[in-house]
């Protein structure tokens, strides 16, 4: 066999799995963002815009190369001067049929749109969702703002906010808020004063509280245990001051006045959480002191660092190697509740670190971590104090991770939230606090979603009434409906007469 032979076979062996199947091909999903494996097996489950899905090992893969361009067919639209829309997202129906909006103009669905439909109902139903966790979540944020540079935000915030906004959403809306968050059961935690807060609301101005679906409200204080208030919107104080007693006093004026004014903000939903919670073992303030921190970028700063000195106890665990320090610290148990905070150090370079960093790597790291009580001498332990708050271009950043029909005024479907189905979200924010002392760990974080409705006219279809016969006519009081002049029409004006006394582009 000549060399040529073995380079084609060698070639062969080494193409990546998913260019070696569906018909050895590309799958639509690669070109997305973010991106999902190629599927194994052909077996669909759910069928959206994109094209064909499947789940294997628990998370979403695609199916071919997504949908070919659809024939050209007609639809009841037509007629009426519209054209037929090219998906299947219905976004108003009247006598006439079911209209959808491509390219920011009315569009008719097709009857063949129907299959298609009934094709995606089953994923609305979080039960028969295949996909039953969400093991990437945690990190996406970091990966996607990866800015070398201080950064703080909450997963779980973001999760409850994502998951009471799911509870609105139907049809395609729902399916991308569910591909990222998937159906977990998010944990319960109880209020303890001055160190735990997890809490839930929705603000609803008061003039639009009517139009809340009932059952969405109910869903949002039985599963959520979320406060729900009537409000008049009139600034941001309200909301602010619910912010900050959930945050332990930690996060102030979140929101500013100019986005709850707005008249199209008619629902925020919101979730808050904080800790306020002293170490175990705590750092000595008299053995704080400056010194050099290396930076990311080859500079060095003088850093005010805490120190701990031969520390031997349980609370304690670290592991090291050529690339990797590792440190854990318990902070106090409160009402049965333990927290601990974990530091990893990769010895080269952190952002490379944390563009690749999983839920797995972590278990991975937990299970190397050795006890400091274990250690004859005890270990030391440098690290230094930091404060800073963050904020996430959380819409942006949601939108790069899928969710993207909820942003959208035309595609937005969160018609299980209120009777007006034109609702969507116009603002998302999330905002993270934290202080870390020789004492213990402060922390807050809050996420909103703002809601409104759009704005896109609903679809006229106007009678047409054209007088292009003999007529008669009658000229009345409108009051006593007493006729002054009556008469017919057999032969209006000739155009060839009176066209000289018009503009030529008439």
């Amino acid at each position: 066999m000549n060399n040529i032979s073995f380079f084609l076979i060698g070639l062969l062996i080494h193409l990546p799995a998913c260019l070696t199947q569906n018909n050895g091909k590309q799958c639509f999903s690669q070109t997305l963002k973010p991106s999902y494996p190629c599927c194994k097996g052909n077996k669909v489950v759910y069928t959206d815009k994109d094209g064909d899905w499947g789940v294997e090992n628990n998370k979403w893969c695609g199916i071919g190369n997504g949908p070919s361009e659809e024939s050209e067919e007609s639809c009841f639209s037509v007629a009426l001067g519209y054209l037929c829309c090219k998906k299947c997202d219905v976004l108003y129906t009247d006598k006439d049929g079911d209209w959808g909006v491509e390219h920011n103009k009315w569009c008719g669905i097709k009857d063949s749109c129907t299959t298609a439909t009934e094709k995606e109902d089953p994923i609305q139903d979080p039960v028969q969702d295949p996909v039953q966790n969400d093991s990437d979540f945690e990190f996406s944020f970091l990966k996607i703002e990866n800015n070398k540079e201080n950064m703080l935000y909450s997963p779980l915030s973001i999760k409850f906010a994502l998951k009471m906004l799911e509870e609105g959403a139907d049809k395609n809306t729902y399916a991308e808020i569910n591909k990222l968050v998937g159906n977990t059961e998010l944990p319960k935690y109880t209020t303890i004063d001055k160190n735990l807060s997890l809490a839930n609301g929705l603000f609803i101005r008061n003039t639009y509280y009517d139009h809340v679906k009932t059952e969405y409200i109910t869903t949002l204080k039985e599963k959520y245990n979320a406060e729900i208030k009537k409000d008049e919107f009139k600034n941001a104080q309200n909301a602010n001051q619910w912010i900050e007693d959930k945050t332990l006093g930690i996060i102030k004026n979140m929101l500013m006045d100019e986005l709850v004014q707005n008249p199209n903000s008619v629902m925020l939903i919101i979730n808050a959480l904080a800790i306020d919670m002293e170490w175990v073992s705590q750092f000595s303030d008299d053995k704080t002191h400056g010194e050099t921190f290396y930076m990311d970028n080859d500079q060095e700063m003088t850093a005010t660092m805490m120190f701990k000195k031969e520390v031997r106890n349980q609370g304690i665990k670290y592991y090291k190697d050529d690339d990797i320090t590792v440190v854990t610290m318990d902070l106090q148990d409160y009402d049965g509740i333990q927290f601990e905070f974990m530091a990893i150090m990769p010895n080269e370079n952190l952002s490379t670190y944390v563009e690749n960093v999983s839920k797995e790597q972590i278990s991975q790291l937990d299970k190397n971590l050795k006890l400091s009580s274990d250690e004859q001498d005890g270990v030391n332990i440098k690290i230094p104090k930091f404060k800073f708050d963050y904020s996430l271009s959380l819409k942006q950043d949601l939108n790069n991770l899928g969710i993207k029909d909820a942003f959208d005024e035309i595609n937005a479907d969160f018609s299980k939230m209120a009777d007006v189905k034109e609702l969507y979200v116009s603002e998302a924010l999330h905002k993270a606090d934290i202080e870390f002392t020789e004492k213990g760990v402060k922390a807050a974080a809050v996420t909103v979603f703002a809601m409104a409705p759009n704005s896109l006219p609903i679809p006229r279809n106007p009678v047409e009434v054209v007088i292009n016969k003999p007529f008669m006519f009658v000229i009345r009081d409108k009051s006593t409906k007493d006729i002054w002049f009556t008469g017919t029409v057999y032969k209006p004006n000739s155009w060839e007469d009176d066209k000289e006394n018009y503009e030529p582009d008439f």
